[in-house]
């Protein structure tokens, strides 16, 4: 009973955090007004007490690029980490990725996810973003809550010269020698409040004495928000500023409980086909809106919490779902698949659909990375 009552005010509090409103005096929303100041006054101090050297950042031996935002959520974080990655590998480095592990049940200090070659964890143990990306098999993924300990331990295990710190903006322990800032171009600051009342992590003053760099995500051609976009940029202003856009592929393709090899194919197959979502996201609109771009034949979007864990009964009632709405095909995310049970029978084709972040002037990023790495 008292979890019933719990989901129902967290499920209110999330509604909350994502809507512009003015609070009333003594309801819920006046309540998390409150508590967000209060919150920012704990961040702020936390921030001086770095700045004033009286809490110490610790260095790894090599170089730490971080990637993070400022609002909770879904910005591009783990699509941008594999980019970054690649990028790395591409221009002649040893990257490790290095994350805390959210909602992952791992126990010690940190954990070996994948060496670059082989998986050795699970997405319940490592938590999901870590274990997306290790299944990648391209480069190491360590995870840990106190990440300077587990970029140590990867330093042993790997000798890398780059360690990427995913959503890493906020985690002051280790220091880093470039950090790079990502806003979601659609919706930049939320409803512009702090957290609980919002979904900013930190004031955009504070976070414009740190960051190297902005790239702005899931970025389209026009731009209803541009008095936001200016507004946000005079705080970062003589930082490079890149636009990067979310281009959506055909990763895994199940046809009826059959697994064939792993294809990385366009959209384009999928052009007017009937099919059913689901996705468990911090941003699960941004899915529905890069499939209905790709001129999908949407019926319907089960929508779930973020880092929700897919039981028997949710995978029959998609089943069902796709079966009633006579779909041709079941649609998710990738970051969904790994905790989906690999021995489900579906009912009807099955696509896993996977990021690919494209840079507007990737070699100017490039650029930019290699600037930046031979200035140490």
């Amino acid at each position: 009973m008292f979890d019933t009552w719990w989901n129902k005010i967290e499920d209110r509090i999330t509604e909350i955090s994502g809507q512009e409103y003015i609070p009333a005096l003594f309801s819920l929303e006046w309540v998390l007004v409150g508590l967000s100041h209060l919150y920012g006054s704990c961040v702020g101090f936390r921030l001086w007490l770095y700045q004033k050297k009286i809490l110490h950042q610790k260095k790894l031996p090599c170089f730490v690029i971080s990637i993070g935002n400022l609002v909770a959520g879904g910005a591009g974080k783990t699509p941008m980490a594999l980019y970054l990655a690649e990028v790395l590998k591409k221009i002649g480095k040893k990257p490790v990725v290095i994350s805390r592990g959210y909602k992952g049940n791992y126990r010690g200090d940190s954990i070996i996810v994948s060496d670059g070659h082989r998986v050795f964890s699970s997405a319940e143990e490592s938590g999901d973003e870590p274990f997306m990306m290790a299944s990648r098999l391209s480069f190491p993924v360590v995870v840990g809550k106190d990440r300077f300990i587990a970029g140590q331990n990867a330093m042993v295990e790997f000798n890398p010269d780059v360690a990427v710190l995913d959503d890493g903006f906020q985690h002051l322990k280790v220091k880093r020698d470039l950090d790079i800032l990502l806003f979601d171009f659609k919706n930049p600051l939320g409803n512009k409040r702090l957290l609980p009342a919002g979904r900013l992590r930190e004031t955009l003053q504070s976070s414009g004495k740190r960051a190297s760099a902005i790239i702005f995500t899931r970025c389209s051609e026009s731009i209803a928000n541009r008095s936001d976009i200016d507004a946000l940029l005079q705080f970062y202003q003589d930082r490079p500023c890149f636009k990067t856009f979310h281009h959506p592929y055909i990763r895994w393709w199940i046809k009826k409980d059959k697994k064939l090899p792993e294809i990385e194919s366009d959209m384009d197959a999928l052009k007017g086909k009937k099919t059913v979502l689901f996705s468990g996201l911090a941003n699960n609109r941004a899915f529905y809106d890069s499939m209905a771009e790709s001129n999908i034949n949407i019926l319907h979007h089960l929508e779930f919490k973020d880092h929700h864990r897919y039981n028997t009964s949710d995978l029959l009632m998609i089943n069902r779902m796709a079966q009633t709405k006579e779909a041709d095909l079941i649609l998710t995310t990738e970051k969904d698949w790994v905790k989906i049970d690999r021995n489900i029978k579906w009912e009807t084709d099955f696509l896993v659909i996977g990021i690919r972040i494209k840079f507007e002037h990737p070699e100017k990023f490039e650029d930019f990375l290699v600037t930046k790495m031979e200035k140490q």
